[in-house]
């Protein structure tokens, strides 16, 4: 028979009473709260749980009576309002393990971003990779210590949103809180196909306003040939060379091998890291200047593989004394300016949190070379094929770009005479 009592201390009374161990057949005591101050009212809930737990554990096969035994145990957290979505989740669990003998994967919000980044490590350039766990990283740091560790499921669309805020409150641009939301999302979407989880909070969240981003604006021919004669090292000037004339990125300029180099045809072809996954190949016809430079450069060496530039290769792009910051200083002391800022900055100090873009950095050499060839009346399918980029991919399924196009497109570009630099 039920019974109820109170715990020294508590107002609360608790429910006592005992069911048939179905893989023993011994009496087992219960004890669950009836979250009830009420007495008669306690009493009337604790023999309910009682009835619900001898109820269902009758006649059947020994697995039909465990799985039972799990039922009323459900049934009873239904009762007394604690049945959460981890208790969901630990009840199936046993129900998986008895009907099967498997044990259902479970994750925490850290234990699953960690297998979600082990597993995209497979497919994924240095570059990817350093993003995904940054930001990552940057919501773990935000949840806190204690909930990390919560059930996967536990992230609401609140917190989604939550974090998103705060992204916006750190002063970040648009386009990099879409970012970061868009990853979590993946790992959300990943869990989701697994069948872990039913839910993704980020796809919750309303549209962001991508307004304040800045795009980056080129340079003219006249600043290049400044950046040029400014460059600190012969490294340098190759690198500025590669950029302007290829439109690489930082981290593809500055990686080029002597491999992807053919001096003989005077052509460079690669994958950029960006569109490595899609073997996306790029065949750019070296342009007079930069031709040159890889001449001047290579004499003498017998090797046909390894860094074009050794040394810059060893630097990181993004640290505080990496390439982007030197061609900062770069850009400083050929008196180039670096453009707008992302948001207003007075007396050296910015208002608002947050790290500070510029709408003109490396990677304008990218657009330099891009606008440079739009100028020269170079057709945008051409400039696509050039540059590598991998919008309106149906273009580029059914059009196709022969080398003879892209040499003529190569020698539209203009040639920078540096000693006429003002």
């Amino acid at each position: 028979m039920a019974s109820i009592y109170k715990r020294p201390g508590t107002a609360k009374w608790q429910a006592q009473y005992y069911v048939k161990d179905p893989a023993t057949g011994d009496l087992v005591k219960v004890r669950k709260s009836t979250r009830q101050t009420n007495r008669k009212k306690a009493l009337a809930l604790a023999i309910e749980l009682e009835r619900n737990a001898q109820g269902v554990i009758q006649a059947g096969t020994d697995r039909a009576q465990r799985a039972k035994s799990v039922f009323a145990e459900a049934l009873a957290s239904i009762d007394m309002e604690t049945f959460t979505a981890p208790a969901a989740r630990k009840y199936l669990a046993k129900l998986l393990n008895i009907a099967t003998g498997e044990e259902l994967a479970s994750f925490t919000i850290q234990s699953w971003s960690e297998e979600w980044l082990r597993r995209k490590e497979r497919g994924s350039v240095k570059s990817t990779m350093s993003r995904y766990k940054s930001h990552i990283e940057a919501f773990l740091k935000w949840i806190g210590d204690g909930r990390r560790s919560k059930p996967l499921e536990s992230v609401t669309a609140q917190d989604a949103r939550l974090w998103c805020e705060s992204l916006q409150d750190q002063g970040l641009a648009g386009k990099t809180v879409v970012s970061y939301l868009k990853d979590m999302g993946s790992v959300y979407r990943a869990a989701i196909r697994e069948g872990l989880i039913t839910f993704n909070p980020f796809t919750a969240l309303e549209t962001i306003d991508t307004s304040d981003s800045m795009e980056r604006q080129p340079f003219s021919l006249s600043e290049v040939a400044r950046l040029l004669k400014h460059a600190p090292t012969e490294e340098w000037r190759g690198l500025i060379l590669v950029a302007a004339f290829t439109g690489l990125r930082l981290s593809d300029a500055v990686g080029l091998d002597w491999q992807t180099v053919d001096m003989e045809s005077g052509t460079i072809k690669l994958t950029p890291s960006k569109t490595r996954k899609k073997k996306r190949v790029v065949f750019i016809p070296i342009q007079n200047d930069l031709l040159a430079y890889l001449r001047k450069s290579s004499k003498g060496k017998a090797k046909s593989t390894g860094p074009v530039f050794p040394k810059l290769a060893k630097i990181a792009v993004g640290a505080r004394e990496g390439l982007s910051q030197t061609f900062n200083q770069i850009l400083a002391d050929a008196e180039v300016s670096r453009g707008k800022p992302s948001r207003e900055v007075t007396e050296g100090q910015s208002i608002g949190r947050g790290r500070i873009i510029y709408e003109r950095g490396f990677h304008s050499l990218r657009h330099t070379f891009t606008t440079w060839l739009r100028t020269a009346g170079v057709s945008e399918e051409d400039r696509m094929a050039l540059t590598g980029h991998s919008t309106r991919e149906s273009h580029q399924i059914y059009s196709h770009t022969d080398e003879d196009t892209l040499r003529a497109a190569i020698a539209k570009l203009p040639t920078i005479d540096s000693s006429k630099t003002p």
